[in-house]
């Protein structure tokens, strides 16, 4: 979706947005959080972490949380490959993302959707 919106939607260097000018990998970015979350959310609860008995209002707030620290994340991350050491946006947007990835799939198995701790201690996994 970022590269979509870089290449694609926004052209000029500077986007206007009401009272705002935002940098085109910046307005990019947030487009494809705006388009992503949603769709993220349904898979990660429906088809990924299904073992998860966390009421589901619990579920997203957590969810919301985590893709707030990641919209952090990847703004700081992308303005320092792009603006700092001169990286083209995409291939910065994609380095950034991998790292982002684990970090996101590790809060989500061990907070966002963990299982409910039974008698104080969560059931191990058999292997």
């Amino acid at each position: 979706m970022f590269y979509v919106a870089y290449n694609y939607i926004f052209l000029s260097e500077e986007v206007k947005v009401s009272f705002f000018t935002l940098k085109r990998n910046t307005i990019s970015l947030a487009v494809e959080f705006i388009v992503v979350i949603p769709y993220s959310f349904i898979l990660n609860k429906y088809l990924i972490f299904t073992h998860s008995e966390v009421k589901s209002r619990v579920q997203l707030f957590r969810f919301l949380n985590l893709q707030f620290i990641n919209m952090l994340l990847n703004y700081v991350l992308l303005k320092f490959f792009v603006e700092i050491l001169g990286i083209y946006p995409t291939i910065s947007r994609l380095v950034v993302q991998v790292g982002i990835a684990l970090f996101s799939y590790l809060y989500q198995h061990y907070f966002t959707f963990s299982v409910k701790k039974i008698g104080g201690k969560k059931e191990k996994k058999k292997h």
